[in-house]
């Protein structure tokens, strides 16, 4: 098994970072390597609460809505780009940078591998939460839910 395409949850704490690195590395020398970093999301309250008030019912509502959401997220995508820029600059694979929406940040991991066909999920040991322990609660869940290896980095 090839473990030249990555996913790697971020979410800007030092283990994060330290896991898209050991990401990077592992990818070294392999030109068709691809990671995906993501950063997973709480959905934009105000636009659900917006969507679901004015119950959006007729086209060009909806159009506007779909516009709106699309445009959010293509900002908070290159702002994850721009946060993440001075680790990647030498990346010579394929990087997909996405901001992705989920309640559940365990089912929205594992399922953003599931689409991007990883080979492996690297990610940090503890987040930016208030954890104990040696390993935090997210990593902990995917390590124990995922079907792919998952490398948890400190």
């Amino acid at each position: 098994m090839s473990l030249t395409n990555i996913l790697v949850p971020f979410d800007d704490s030092t283990h994060a970072c330290n896991a898209l690195k050991r990401a990077i590395e592992l990818c070294e020398g392999k030109p068709n390597a691809e990671i995906h970093v993501v950063e997973v999301a709480a959905p934009p309250q105000d636009l659900l609460r917006s969507s679901m008030s004015a119950k959006r019912n007729n086209a060009d509502e909806q159009e506007e809505f779909a516009e709106e959401l699309e445009q959010r997220n293509e900002n908070e995508d290159d702002q994850l780009a721009t946060r993440i820029q001075e680790i990647t600059k030498e990346f010579q694979g394929k990087l997909t940078v996405e901001v992705i929406y989920g309640v559940y940040t365990v089912d929205t991991i594992l399922d953003a591998a599931d689409r991007y066909n990883c080979t492996m999920i690297a990610m940090g040991s503890r987040g930016l939460g208030a954890l104990r322990g040696m390993i935090g609660s997210v990593s902990f869940a995917v390590l124990r839910s995922s079907q792919i290896p998952v490398l948890i980095v400190k």
